[in-house]
């Protein structure tokens, strides 16, 4: 009889404790740390954007073959903080520098040229894929922020289609991959998260997402600094 009386007492308890770990399991910790990875296609003005946060100015700018890291500070709504600034280079020739740098990134910012929108959305979309499939940011969950950099489109509308454009290269380059991997060897490889769905969104991934417009010469930042300080630790 005490047996029983113990099992009935301890059983709800378990029950609840079982799902609380279901639960904590499938949403996970958001990642945390100091470090904004900024990436994207080569041209898309993410060494002037860097410059400018770590300067506050620009200057003539070359193509690189090699990433930089800094620290610096950023303002933004949530108050001053310290990051790490890591500038990656757009070559492919850097693929798997960028992919090790984002597994411990706290913001991934895809730095993009809104001047050549539809060019710079095909090259991103690519970058964004890999980065996406990655065991460790899928796990961890960065932040997302999408850079429409030399822009002075700041509606809505604008940001809307933008980021539209973004999610149907990425469901492009989806459907490419899983092509590939099922011609060579019959069954598809890893997928982004909301592998199933018909059509690729930033929100299947649970990870916090802006589109952001922005403009490194004109030291326009306020939107780009307030997501950034909101998500580092």
């Amino acid at each position: 009889m005490e047996v029983v009386l113990l099992v009935s007492l301890l059983l709800p308890l378990v029950v609840a404790a079982c799902i609380y770990l279901l639960c904590f399991s499938s949403t996970g910790a958001r990642a945390s740390g100091d470090k904004l990875l900024l990436f994207g296609p080569m041209g898309s003005g993410k060494t002037c954007l860097s410059l400018q946060l770590r300067f506050g100015k620009v200057a003539p700018t070359y193509t690189s073959l090699q990433k930089t890291v800094s620290r610096c500070e950023v303002e933004g709504g949530d108050g001053r903080k310290t990051i790490t600034l890591v500038d990656m280079p757009g070559t492919g020739r850097l693929r798997a520098d960028l992919l090790s740098e984002a597994a411990g990134a706290a913001v991934l910012a895809c730095v993009i040229d809104s001047s050549q929108l539809a060019v710079q959305c095909r090259e991103a979309a690519g970058m964004l894929f890999d980065v996406l499939r990655l065991e460790a940011v899928q796990r961890r969950r960065p932040a997302i922020l999408i850079v429409l950099n030399k822009s002075d489109a700041k509606s809505v509308s604008n940001l809307q289609s933008a980021r539209a454009a973004l999610e149907s290269e990425i469901q492009k380059v989806r459907q490419a991959r899983t092509t590939m991997a099922d011609t060579a060897s019959g069954a598809a490889s890893g997928d982004l998260p909301g592998f199933g769905h018909s059509n690729f969104s930033f929100q299947q991934t649970r990870m916090p997402t802006e589109v952001v417009a922005a403009s490194a010469h004109a030291r326009d930042l306020a939107a780009f600094s307030d997501f950034v300080c909101k998500h580092i630790t």
